[in-house]
């Protein structure tokens, strides 16, 4: 191909916003798969002149669909020139500040942009799952709680995945994967870390992809005069997932996308069927900084108008804002899970408590009117894929314009890439 200038219009039919990742699905039948691991882009705003960081997402050797990732700063920048190429040995152009992927070395990575630290991702087994701890706000603070924490619900850590029961037959009691357990106990699973599949970083975007697997705790044997324990049944590898973190450059606000797929590893497996269990489930999980609980200084609110634990837990929810202030007399920040509307039993129900922990529910609500809270199924083939944006922002869901992110998210902008020269 060497190089190919497009045209990229965005078409806003009068929407308003403002830092707004979106992503460009770009096909070129010209190019083969060898050379589209070498190709780079540049994008320009027709307006200004100015360059635009941009971010490409490479294909599979099997789909030449790639993507480009840029932040549309405002509803006035709408026309841009795409210059494409696939020069062996080319460096796609960056500018702005570039997001960096630091492993520690002990199981830990470290997340920045530029020199401003934002998260680390801990995938050490110790600890049961995954998850990002710290979280670093919009005023350089850690919206979520300490850890390790020696308050109620240890197992509560950062930002996570998790669910409370899982079990590959009807007639037998699942494994939880939510709270923490002993090993040598098969009642209690861990989410442990496989391999990093991509790591990706630039200007616009950070991304991990992580491939887990959910396996039952083996079952030790019960000699307590032996100093090493034998395993007695090993325990099974109940699901595979497949998770995506993305991490936009929107300082001072952060927004971090969490995709999970979850196929079976068993010929079937049933999610949830102890209807007590359903309401401590995830599967996404947040616990919020002390200081910005509810039963401290914190408030909780939701997309339907209510406020507080009494107006929001167990309700359904297209999001919900925590918000307070994250130490005592600091700035009052607010987290936000935004459910997308192509999950599975949108808006889900929500547990979501005043001691700091929140997530949407897709197993329980209040309401026995309201359908499909029951169990899922899923046969060996099957996959169930769900997707959760977290926001974070200064102030009260108001100044943090949360409904209006949810709306930018869930009906997304319409692009138009003409294949021509400007």
């Amino acid at each position: 191909m060497g190089s190919r200038r497009l045209f990229l219009r965005i078409e806003a039919n009068g929407r308003r916003y403002a830092l707004l990742p979106i992503n460009v699905s770009i096909f070129l039948d010209e190019v083969d798969a060898d050379s589209m691991r070498y190709i780079s882009a540049r994008i320009l705003d027709l307006k200004t002149g100015e360059d635009v960081p941009c971010q490409i997402s490479c294909p599979s050797d099997k789909n030449l669909n790639f993507t480009i990732s840029l932040i549309l700063q405002d509803e006035t920048h709408t026309d841009f020139e795409v210059i494409l190429s696939t020069e062996e040995g080319r460096v796609s152009y960056y500018s702005g500040i570039l997001g960096s992927i630091k492993d520690r070395g002990d199981k830990e990575l470290e997340l920045y942009f530029g020199c401003e630290h934002i998260a680390n991702y801990i995938f050490n087994e110790a600890y049961e799952k995954p998850f990002l701890y710290p979280v670093i706000g919009p005023d350089g603070l850690c919206v979520t709680r300490e850890v390790p924490s020696l308050g109620d619900h240890p197992h509560h850590r950062g930002i996570g995945i998790a669910l409370g029961e899982i079990s590959d037959r009807i007639d037998k009691p699942g494994v939880n994967f939510w709270g923490v357990g002993s090993l040598g106990d098969p009642n209690q699973g861990r989410i442990i870390h496989q391999k990093f599949s991509s790591l990706e970083q630039g200007p616009v975007l950070i991304r991990i992809t992580e491939e887990n697997i959910w396996k039952q705790n083996d079952e030790f044997e019960s000699n307590l005069y032996s100093e090493r324990q034998k395993i007695r049944n090993l325990g099974k590898i109940l699901l595979n997932e497949t998770r995506t973190i993305t991490i936009w450059n929107v300082s001072p606000n952060r927004i971090i996308d969490i995709q999970t797929v979850i196929t079976p590893a068993q010929n079937e497996i049933i999610l949830n069927k102890d209807e007590e269990m359903a309401k401590e489930n995830g599967p996404l999980l947040v616990r919020v900084a002390d200081n910005m609980r509810g039963s401290v200084k914190g408030m909780i609110v939701n997309s339907e108008g209510g406020r507080t634990e009494k107006e929001c837990w167990g309700r359904r929810a297209r999001w919900v804002d925590y918000y307070g202030p994250v130490i005592p007399g600091g700035p009052v920040n607010g987290i936000a899970i935004l459910d997308h509307p192509g999950n599975l039993r949108h808006p889900p129900g929500w547990h979501v408590r005043d001691y700091g922990l929140f997530a949407p529910n897709i197993f329980y609500s209040k309401k026995p009117e309201w359908p499909d809270q029951g169990p899922i199924f899923l046969s060996k083939d099957d996959k169930l894929g769900l997707c959760y944006r977290i926001y974070i922002h200064h102030g009260n869901e108001e100044d943090g314009n949360v409904e209006q992110k949810w709306q930018d998210w869930a009906f997304p902008l319409k692009t138009i890439i003409q294949n021509k020269e400007v």
